[in-house]
């Protein structure tokens, strides 16, 4: 089991799909903490969002000022 810490996805969804991979993450056994910024700038928040749907029991969010603009 291994906890990790992601800030500021700005909707970069295939970097930060990449960045998992590379982890190694496994949502049944790790858990990931994502601080901030979830959407925005990138090209793919909604796929973000998705994802974090899909695996939310194994994860912890801080809302950042451009999630909260979005709410």
């Amino acid at each position: 089991m291994a906890d990790y810490a992601i800030g500021d996805l700005q909707g970069c969804f295939s970097e930060f799909n990449t960045l998992l991979q590379r982890v190694d993450f496994k949502p049944s056994k790790d858990h990931l903490y994502l601080v901030g910024d979830i959407v925005a700038r990138g090209p793919d928040s909604l796929a973000c969002l998705d994802y974090i749907y899909q695996h939310q029991n194994s994860m912890t969010i801080t809302l950042g000022n451009h999630d909260l603009h979005m709410v």
